[in-house]
């Protein structure tokens, strides 16, 4: 079987650790940072 993951330009394949144990596959992978959304400013508009 195979099987094929996008995981982003970021990640390398060292950053990526993989361990067969009891038959399963587990893969660890570390998640990326979101990015920061800037803060909105709001303007109350009277009327």
């Amino acid at each position: 079987m195979q099987r094929s993951f996008y995981v982003g330009d970021a990640l390398t394949e060292t950053d990526i650790k993989a361990k067969f144990e009891d038959g399963v596959l587990k893969l660890s992978i570390p998640k990326k940072e979101a990015e920061k959304i800037p803060e909105t400013k709001t303007i109350a508009i009277e009327g």
